[in-house]
C-alpha cells in the first residue's frame, strides 16, 4: 500500500525559467478523472454501435496548512521568487488565471526506502478556485485549491523526468539527457519540449525543421533554431528519478500557523486601517468561470479564458457590537446604520505573523473593492446571538511585503 508519507507530489511551471519544487505542508492531494462518453446507436441493430468519447474531465483539490510562505504562490503564477528588495512581490488574480502547470505524485509502498510503484502525473492544470479559512480561533489556517484539467497519466513503475538546457550562441543544439528517456509507447519517448525565449514560452513540434526537436533514443534530443539564452525544458518518461527537482523535508518554514497568528483590518476606500476584534471565523473564497476552447482536429485544450472572478469573504462572529457594520456604512457620523447605503469599497486585510505576538510578519492577503452582500444574524436558545457578515469582490492579493498591503 502507498502510504502519505511515501508520496511526494511536485508542481512544474509551464511558462518562463522557472524551477520545478515540490508541494510543502500538504495536508490532501485528491483527483478525480471523469471520462465523458455518449452512446452510438444505428437504426436497425439492436444494442449500442459504440462509444463516442469525450474530451475527459478533471477536478484535482489541494489542500494545505498556511506556513508563511510565497513559494507555492510563485510557482502557481509561474514566475520566480523576487531576487531583489523593493520589486513586486505580490501574486493578484490576473497572475494566475491563465497559467498552465502540471503536478505528478512519486510514490513508493509504504516505505520510501521500499518497492517504488510509479508516478501519476496530471498535465496542464489550471486553477478554477482557491480558498483561505481560519475556522475558528484555535484553527490552523488552510489553503484549499482546487484545479482542473483534462488528463491524468500513470507511469507505471517509471519516474516523471525533468531537464533543463540554457543555449549559449544561437544554432541546432544538442542535449545529452540524464536520465534516459525510455518509450511510453511505440516511436515516442518525449511528452514534450518547451523553449523559453524572453518572456514567450513555446511548446515545440517533433520534426527536423525549424523551431522543431528529434530524439535519437535514448538521450540524444536535438533542438532545432536555438537563440543565445534560450531555456529547453524537456519531459519525459525514465527508469531513474531526475537528479531535479530532490524532494528535501522543509525544516526552515513554520510547521503551520494558527488564527492566533493572524490580524485583520477593515477600512473603506482610503481611509485608516481599523483592527477587528472579536471574530470567531474568516472564510476567503475566491472563483473563476473559466472557458477553454479546442480546435477542430486537436483533441486537447489550446487556449483558456476567464470570463469572471468572484471573490467572497464572510466573517463570523459572537455578537457583541456592531464594529463591523460601522465600518461598512461609511463616514455616517449618527448612530444609525442603514443597511440599504453601505460602502461598496471596502477593504479587508490579513496579516500572518510568525509568532502569536505578532512581532515578525510573514504574509498577508488583501481584497479591495468589497460590498457587502449578506449580514445574517442566528440567536439560538440557551445560546449567544452569532452575526455572519459576506462581502464580494473581484479582486485578490498576496504578498510577503508588509508595504504592498
Amino acid at each position: 500500500m502507498i502510504h502519505a508519507r511515501a508520496n511526494r507530489p511536485y508542481l512544474f511551471p509551464h511558462d518562463g525559467d522557472v524551477a520545478p519544487g515540490q508541494i510543502d505542508r500538504c495536508q490532501d492531494l485528491t483527483g478525480d478523472v471523469t471520462f465523458s462518453k455518449d452512446k452510438v446507436y444505428e437504426i436497425g441493430r439492436d444494442g449500442i454501435l459504440g462509444y463516442k468519447k469525450n474530451t475527459p474531465s478533471l477536478k484535482y483539490t489541494l489542500k494545505q496548512y498556511e506556513y508563511g510562505s510565497m513559494d507555492f504562490w510563485y510557482k502557481l503564477a509561474n514566475i520566480n521568487i523576487p531576487e531583489s528588495a523593493g520589486l513586486d512581490e505580490s501574486i493578484d488574480l490576473d497572475d494566475i488565471k491563465a497559467k498552465f502547470f502540471d503536478i505528478s505524485s512519486v510514490l513508493t509502498d509504504e516505505d520510501i526506502a521500499t518497492t517504488f510503484r510509479g508516478t501519476i502525473w496530471f498535465p496542464k492544470l489550471r486553477v478554477n478556485g482557491f480558498s483561505i479559512n481560519i475556522g475558528d480561533p484555535d484553527a490552523i489556517i488552510e489553503r484549499n485549491f482546487d484545479l482542473i484539467g483534462e488528463d491524468c497519466k500513470i507511469l507505471d513503475e517509471k519516474y516523471f523526468a525533468y531537464n533543463r538546457y540554457a543555449a549559449a550562441g544561437a544554432g541546432d543544439k544538442t542535449i545529452t539527457l540524464s536520465p534516459n528517456a525510455i518509450a511510453y509507447a511505440s516511436g515516442d519517448y518525449i511528452f514534450k519540449v518547451l523553449r523559453v525565449r524572453g518572456s514567450t514560452t513555446t511548446e515545440l513540434e517533433e520534426g527536423s525543421g525549424s523551431n522543431e526537436w528529434a530524439l535519437t533514443p535514448p538521450a540524444t534530443l536535438l533542438v532545432k533554431t536555438c537563440e543565445d539564452g534560450d531555456i529547453v525544458k524537456i519531459y519525459y518518461m525514465a527508469a531513474t528519478a531526475s537528479t531535479v527537482p530532490a524532494w528535501l523535508d522543509n525544516d526552515t518554514d513554520p510547521d503551520y500557523l494558527q488564527a492566533k497568528n493572524v490580524e485583520i483590518y477593515l477600512k473603506v476606500g482610503s481611509g485608516a486601517d481599523e483592527r477587528v476584534y472579536r471574530l470567531q471565523s474568516i472564510g476567503i473564497d475566491i472563483s473563476f468561470e473559466r472557458t477553454d476552447y479546442k480546435e477542430i482536429g486537436n483533441p486537447t485544450v489550446i487556449q483558456t479564458g476567464v470570463k469572471s472572478k468572484t471573490v467572497k469573504v464572510t466573517l463570523g462572529r459572537l455578537m457583541e457590537d456592531f464594529t463591523i457594520e460601522e465600518v461598512l456604512r461609511g463616514t455616517s457620523v449618527y448612530p444609525y446604520i442603514d443597511t440599504r447605503n453601505l460602502a461598496e469599497d471596502v477593504v479587508l486585510t490579513v496579516k500572518i505573523f510568525e509568532e502569536d505576538t505578532h512581532d515578525t510578519f510573514l504574509m498577508g492577503y488583501k481584497i479591495t473593492d468589497l460590498t457587502a452582500t449578506t449580514i445574517s444574524s442566528n440567536q439560538p436558545v440557551e445560546d449567544y446571538q452569532k452575526q455572519n457578515d459576506s462581502m464580494e469582490s473581484d479582486n485578490f492579493l498576496v504578498t510577503n511585503d508588509e508595504s504592498e498591503l
